[in-house]
């Protein structure tokens, strides 16, 4: 586990964040409806300079969300009656990883990122979109799956024992798919050969039998399932909803992650004294 926490370090927020040179600004005094007919690329979010809003000096006094305005006309005030002003609730460090944001986008969806030198970018829940939030992501289904293989190979020393948590359809499918690379002479090991779907099945059946997280380990893994299914089958869904599922998927998967330490760490003292 502790090579994906690494990896997930390197993954850090600033390399889905704008850098403080590309802002697009406004002022306190600047009207709403002015503000919101110039953004015509979109943003969620502004940030707010006094001075000269061009001036990538001008100390920053907070931030105007504009997405309230995309099918709504801004009512006729200035950009001061609606700045939500500068807070720690608002900053990040630029070397947080990138799951860090995204398991509290859906709350907190706008981060200004802060280095020694003031602030040097922002980000947003629709930077989430973004390759290295899909590689972060990869990272954590993987670490999962890696998880919960080690938590498998603790309690079932053969394959013979962990199969039986299997429905007699995936045990033919699974040995189908063991005999055709046996028969290629590659090397097996028929654990791999398990999709994500099988493991939840034995360590419910097996590890968290009985244990109070089962029926949340279960349920978790299978929004992890959906969820997953659900971007790899239509990857070009609004991005607004997929930024609300990658909120779900990364909520879920650190969850169930703690949840198979703390079983792999409870199996293990269970070892210990049998």
């Amino acid at each position: 586990m502790q090579d994906f926490h690494e990896l997930h370090k390197g993954l850090t927020v600033e390399m889905i964040a704008t850098p403080r040179d590309q802002f697009v600004c406004c002022t306190p005094d600047d009207s709403l409806p002015e503000i919101a007919e110039r953004n015509t690329e979109k943003f969620d979010f502004l940030p707010v300079v006094e001075g000269a809003p061009l001036d990538v000096s001008a100390p920053i006094v907070g931030v105007v969300r504009m997405s309230d305005y995309f099918h709504e006309p801004a009512p006729p005030l200035p950009v001061s009656s609606q700045l939500m002003r500068l807070n720690e609730r608002l900053l990040i460090g630029f070397d947080a990883s990138i799951l860090a944001f995204i398991v509290s986008a859906d709350k907190r969806p706008f981060r200004f990122l802060v280095a020694a030198e003031g602030i040097v970018g922002l980000v947003s829940l629709t930077d989430l979109h973004k390759l290295p939030v899909r590689a972060a992501l990869f990272g954590l289904v993987t670490g999962l799956e890696i998880a919960m293989s080690d938590l498998i190979r603790q309690v079932h020393d053969r394959r013979e024992d962990w199969e039986t948590c299997l429905s007699q359809e995936r045990r033919r499918s699974l040995t189908d798919r063991i005999g055709r690379d046996k028969a290629n002479e590659g090397i097996v090991d028929p654990l791999l050969y398990t999709q994500f779907c099988d493991k939840r099945v034995i360590l419910e059946k097996s590890v968290f039998q009985g244990r109070p997280e089962r029926n949340e380990f279960r349920e978790a893994v299978k929004r992890i399932e959906n969820l997953r299914n659900d971007r790899e089958c239509h990857p070009h869904r609004h991005l607004a909803s997929l930024d609300r599922q990658i909120c779900q998927l990364t909520g879920a998967l650190t969850m169930t992650m703690a949840a198979s330490d703390t079983a792999i760490r409870a199996n293990a003292n269970w070892l210990r004294l049998n």
